[in-house]
């Protein structure tokens, strides 16, 4: 076996094939690091000329005299291989003492166990603790099965498997209450369209606005920018906003009122003739009650083109497309336009995406892993929750300690 550099090419063609990978170890997340600051390397282990392990190596100065490395949702491997897990291991070591380094910090893309959408463990399901074990026996140092939202990578995820499910199929087997969000949607005019990098200010004034309001750390302009730009650029990423075009809406609402007066007029007429027909005297209240709720919706749309403007911005999203799956980055919303339910406009428009582009998950991305209704976390799980899918549970994060003394010290100053 040989421990090596991979060239770009190299990896980015057994990443993408690797099953473990996903956008996170892609090299347009490689290439947003380096925009951040951080080194990038990109190291494997060759057996017979073939690469069976890979990954992204990136670092960044601590302690003024040490480096900090990521092996970001590394390693691709299979972790059966104890020998090329202890082979690379013993290799990484050597490598990183002589480049400084403090520790490697790792967070395989690996499932542990198999669990349902309420978060329970499937009876016989899938096992992988073996990755755990394996990677302790190599040395590396597992931080536990944490729950909650740290400062890493999200270790609990929600995801949606689209095979061999239509459109149609799928919208019937969501929750009640997420149907309805979505019908609501359309009722109520909602459009989705694509935002274009001359546009990223819509979504990254909305961003700001939205981590003021929920109390939640917002990440550097420049790290979206980036970040958008290196997906978009292949047509891996997609820039979405939810939006309410007042005057389309207020044309079509002017339609639909002609039409409920034409169709009133001929009950009416009906009526006449037959002045005791329970059907025509259903139908005419229907109408009224139509025609009621239609003017309405003019006085409201008229009330809003007044204070907001022709077009009200409701909701944005970035999806990044990669290695068979979407992924749901980034979100944010225009609190006051909650009761048009925008963000449900934009999951169902991307999921009927990922279908007609036979892409077959969909994941949601992050959740805290705890399922208590009481926890404040409890929201965005069970909006996820109701478009039905599966929680999962990745591995965890494992240290591997480079300069033993030192990384003692530097975690008694962490505290």
């Amino acid at each position: 076996m040989e421990f090596c550099h991979l060239t770009e090419s190299e990896y980015q063609q057994f990443q993408q094939q690797h099953p473990y990978g996903n956008f996170m170890s892609a090299m347009e997340s490689m290439h947003v690091k380096e925009d951040e600051g951080w080194k990038v390397e990109l190291v494997g282990v060759k057996e017979n000329g073939k690469i069976v392990l890979a990954t992204p190596l990136t670092s960044i100065p601590v302690m003024k005299v040490y480096r900090y490395y990521y092996a970001q949702r590394g390693f691709l491997m299979d972790y059966h291989r104890m020998d090329v897990l202890n082979f690379f291991t013993a290799e990484i070591k050597k490598y990183l003492k002589k480049q400084k380094g403090l520790y490697l910090e790792v967070d395989p893309n690996v499932l542990y166990k198999e669990r349902d959408i309420d978060g329970n463990l499937v009876p016989d399901g899938f096992d992988n603790s073996y990755v755990v074990e394996n990677m302790k026996k190599a040395g590396y140092i597992h931080q536990g099965f944490t729950r909650g939202y740290g400062s890493g990578q999200m270790r609990w995820i929600f995801s949606l498997y689209l095979q061999n499910r239509d459109a149609q199929t799928m919208l019937k087997s969501f929750h009640q209450q997420t149907r309805w969000s979505i019908n609501r949607t359309k009722k109520e005019g909602v459009q989705v369209r694509e935002l274009g990098l001359d546009e990223v200010d819509i979504f990254l004034d909305m961003m700001k606005e939205t981590a003021q309001r929920r109390g939640f750390e917002e990440r550097d302009r420049n790290f979206y920018i980036s970040q958008i730009k290196e997906f978009t650029k292949i047509n891996h990423g997609k820039l979405l906003l939810a939006y309410l075009d007042l005057d389309a809406f207020k044309d079509n609402l002017v339609q639909e009122q002609k039409q409920l007066e034409a169709e009133k007029a001929e009950v009416d007429a009906k009526l006449e003739k037959i002045p005791n027909s329970k059907k025509f005297v259903k139908r005419a209240k229907v109408l009224t009650e139509n025609l009621e709720i239609n003017a309405k919706k003019q006085d409201r749309a008229n009330q809003l083109k007044k204070q907001y403007g022709s077009v009200l911005n409701m909701a944005t999203t970035f999806f990044i497309i990669s290695n068979g799956e979407v992924v749901y980055m980034h979100s944010a919303t225009n609190d006051v336009f909650r009761k048009f339910y925008a963000p449900y406009a934009l999951q169902w428009y991307m999921i009927q995406y990922a279908i007609e582009h036979h892409i077959d998950r969909y994941d949601f991305y992050g959740i805290s892993g705890i399922f208590d209704k009481d926890d404040p976390s409890y929201g965005v799980y069970d909006f996820k929750r109701g478009f039905t899918g599966q929680v999962e549970e990745l591995v965890g994060v494992f240290i591997l300690p480079i300069h033993e003394h030192a990384y003692k010290i530097y975690q008694k100053l962490k505290g």
